[in-house]
C-alpha cells in the first residue's frame, strides 16, 4: 500500500496484496478463506495447517499464490503460534512475469477474553512481515524491509451465526502506517457446512484511498481433520490500481 505518485503500478498491486492476505489463521472461521480474523485458535499442541490457491486481478495485473502455506501451532489454549510464506507468480501487462517467494509473515495471537453469554472473545493478533526478496528489490516491486501489523480480535456467537471483527495498525518501513479493520459473519447451515461473508477495507495513511472489498464463501468440513475452504470476491469501486477486479481463495485446511 502506498502514495500513488511514489510507485508503480506493479508495486502498488503487489503491496495491496501483500497487507490483504497478512491476516493469520483461526480455529474459528474468522481467517482464511476470509481476510478478516477472529480470537479463535487451534489448541493446545494442534496444529493448523492451511494450504491454498489464490488468485487476485487487477486492472494492471494479476497476482497467483500457489502454494499460500500458513502453519499455525497452539500454544497452550490461547495462544497461537503462525509462520506464513506463499510462493508468488505476478502476470504483468507488458510481459514483466516474475515467480518468487514474496514474503514471510510471523505472529503470536493471545486470546486474553474468553467468550460468555455477556462478552465477546477477545484478542489481539501481532505479526511481523519480513520482505527481503532481493529480485522484488532489484524489479522495484517491494523495498526490503519489516513491516509490523498490530490488530484487535473481537468475536461473539448468536445460536448458528458468529460475527467477528478485527481493527489494526500496520506499521510500514519504508511506507508510513495504514489503517485496516473488517467484519465477517458465519452461518452453520449443517453441521459440515458454514456460508461465510465479509466487507473488509484497507485505509491509507493519507486518508486519500482506500481498498474496500467485499467476500463471500464457504467452509466445509471433510472431516475432523480435513476442510475445503472457498472464497471469492471484489473491490466495491470501479477497477482501479489498488482495488482488485476480481479474488479467490481455494484451500485445504488440516487440523491436528
Amino acid at each position: 500500500m502506498n502514495h500513488p505518485h511514489s510507485r508503480s503500478c506493479l508495486t502498488r498491486i503487489l503491496l495491496g496484496l501483500v497487507l490483504l492476505l497478512m491476516s493469520g489463521l483461526a480455529a474459528a472461521q474468522g481467517g482464511p478463506p476470509l481476510i478478516t480474523d477472529d480470537p479463535g485458535t487451534p489448541g493446545n499442541k494442534h496444529w493448523e495447517i492451511n494450504v491454498a490457491f489464490t488468485d487476485s486481478n487487477f486492472r494492471y495485473g494479476s497476482v497467483v499464490e500457489l502454494p499460500h502455506v500458513d502453519l499455525n501451532y497452539g500454544y497452550g489454549d490461547n495462544v497461537q503460534l503462525k509462520l506464513e510464506g506463499p510462493f508468488t507468480i505476478f502476470k504483468g501487462p507488458n510481459g514483466d512475469d516474475f515467480s518468487t517467494l514474496a514474503y514471510t509473515n510471523w505472529g503470536v495471537k493471545w486470546r486474553f477474553q474468553e467468550e460468555n453469554k455477556q462478552r465477546p472473545a477477545l484478542s489481539t493478533y501481532p505479526q511481523v512481515l519480513f520482505v527481503g526478496n532481493q529480485k522484488l528489490a532489484q524489479l522495484g516491486v517491494l523495498d526490503p524491509g519489516t513491516d509490523f501489523y498490530l490488530p484487535l480480535e473481537a468475536m461473539k456467537s448468536f445460536g448458528h451465526f458468529q460475527i467477528d471483527g478485527e481493527v489494526g495498525l500496520l506499521f510500514r518501513q519504508f511506507v508510513g502506517t495504514e489503517f485496516s479493520y473488517g467484519v465477517c459473519a458465519e452461518y452453520d447451515a449443517t453441521e459440515k457446512l458454514a456460508l461465510l461473508g465479509e466487507i473488509h477495507d484497507v485505509t491509507f495513511s493519507d486518508y486519500v484511498q482506500d481498498e474496500l472489498i467485499w467476500n463471500l464463501g464457504f467452509k466445509y468440513d471433510f472431516s475432523a481433520h480435513q476442510s475445503l475452504l472457498f472464497s471469492a470476491g471484489r473491490g466495491f469501486g470501479p477497477a482501479g490500481v489498488d482495488e482488485p477486479t476480481f479474488l479467490t481463495y481455494i484451500g485445504i485446511q488440516f487440523r491436528a
